[in-house]
């Protein structure tokens, strides 16, 4: 282009250019994963909320969506804001250790999902056994090394018991 020409059209080219940003639908912006909410819905009345991201994670880190959806049932009743007397928070009640060494807002939907079924995922193959993957859930791994099985605590092994129940129930809906 010569000179005379790039006087006149570098102007129209530079607009253009800055135009299609916002043409292209490019926010530059941080996301707002805050206001996230699911969308999906499950015919299974036993997943009423957030069934996008269990089932998501669940393919992510190889735990039955069930379980997850048996676990997040027991833990808070899917109350996104649940907070135990113990500290535990979130969906799937969340210990703050596990919160802050993941760097997530435990209150956040899908971040509480996430982590919760990499921590349930990761105990489901260190014990390869469902039980003791639930009890090291509920009561810590070192329960569960200190008793060398499901510790004797009444909590725990209702628990286990429960979220068993659940998970047993929802696989026989989805069979039928």
């Amino acid at each position: 282009m010569t000179p005379l020409l790039c006087q006149y059209f570098t102007p129209w080219i530079l607009l253009l250019l800055f135009n299609t940003e916002s043409l292209a639908g490019i926010h530059t912006g941080a996301r707002n994963l805050e206001a996230w909410t699911s969308s999906y819905q499950r015919p299974v009345s036993g997943c009423p909320k957030y069934c996008d991201a269990i089932a998501l994670f669940s393919r992510q880190y190889r735990v039955p969506e069930n379980l997850v959806i048996a676990v997040i049932k027991k833990e808070s009743g899917f109350n996104p804001n649940a907070v135990s007397h113990k500290g535990a928070k979130g969906l799937m009640q969340l210990m703050d250790v596990h919160s802050i060494k993941a760097g997530i807002n435990p209150l956040h939907p899908a971040s509480n999902i996430e982590v919760g079924t990499a921590h349930l995922g990761r105990l489901l193959r260190k014990y390869d056994n469902i039980r003791l993957a639930l009890a090291a859930y509920n009561a810590g791994e070192g329960a569960v090394k200190k008793y060398n099985g499901i510790p004797p605590y009444k909590e725990t092994q209702r628990y286990v018991v429960d979220v068993l129940k659940t998970y047993q129930q929802l696989n026989t809906l989805h069979r039928g």
